[in-house]
């Protein structure tokens, strides 16, 4: 509708122009006879009938105009929708961007240096002792009074908590080093929001409490640590072997890999 009606519009206009033109040529005309009485007259009416026409015209532009009225107010609306659009777009590009932290790579094999530990360590602790065990009650042997952050000490809702010997056991010190640079990202950056906190206590604490309790199952049951028998004796053979054989993982690589499809051909450069 609003397209058709802006090329009545246009065609409206375009026509009320040819008369005009044709007005001012009789016009001229009519200056050129100005003698000749009769030649006059009829360039006079010439001029009358293009007039005539231009008032048949400039009706009908006023019909166009009134029919397009009603869309006033819907190019208001659109144009103040635009406005907010533009000044959400402002207010988003104003936000500071999301904070990058550098993941702590636990790992001796390429992992952190000597200082970049020394600092992590140096956070995790702190975050342990304050954090966890402070805010949450969440780590400490059993007995103590201050376990009945679920319940209150020995009742049947009593949590399990997190055996204060975690930083002595690695998987452990994954786990807690990767919770506690997400709650300083959270807590301690701009990056933090009410729902992303809510993320971290809803998904992100209990599964990693569940998890390093689990790993940690016989330092519980003895109510004090307990070391690997391959951290203090990596010659045991109950040792945890990341390959079970050497020999055969070698002979089970080879025929995986014969099994598979040639790489395609190197594309030849163009001389």
């Amino acid at each position: 509708m609003p397209g058709e009606l802006g090329s009545g519009l246009a065609g409206q206009v375009f026509a009320l122009a040819k008369d005009l033109a044709k007005v001012e040529k009789n016009v001229e005309a009519l200056d050129r006879h100005e003698g000749d009485l009769r030649t006059a007259l009829v360039q006079l009416g010439h001029v009358q009938d293009a007039i005539d026409h231009m008032e048949e015209r400039t009706s009908g532009l006023q019909e166009q105009v009134q029919a397009l009225a009603p869309l006033r107010t819907g190019l208001d609306t659109l144009a103040t929708t635009v406005k907010q659009i533009g000044e959400d777009l402002k207010a988003l590009a104003a936000e500071p961007d999301e904070e990058k932290l550098a993941v702590w790579n636990w790992s001796l094999d390429h992992g952190m240096d000597r200082e970049q530990a020394g600092d992590a360590w140096d956070i995790l602790v702190g975050w342990v002792r304050h954090e966890l065990q402070d805010g949450y009650g969440w780590v400490g042997w059993p007995a103590s009074a201050f376990a009945g952050s679920y319940g209150g000490a020995g009742s049947p809702t009593e949590a399990e908590r997190i055996p204060p010997c975690w930083y002595r056991h690695p998987d452990a010190v994954r786990e807690l080093g990767w919770l506690c640079q997400e709650w300083n990202k959270i807590y301690r950056t701009p990056y933090g929001t009410p729902s992303r906190a809510g993320d971290w206590h809803d998904r992100y604490a209990p599964g990693v409490k569940r998890r390093v309790i689990a790993a940690l199952r016989k330092c519980i049951t003895a109510g004090t640590h307990q070391d690997d028998l391959w951290t203090t004796n990596p010659d045991l053979p109950t040792a945890p072997r990341a390959i079970d054989d050497d020999e055969t993982l070698s002979d089970t690589l080879g025929r995986d890999l014969r099994s598979r499809r040639e790489p395609p051909d190197e594309p030849v450069a163009a001389s």
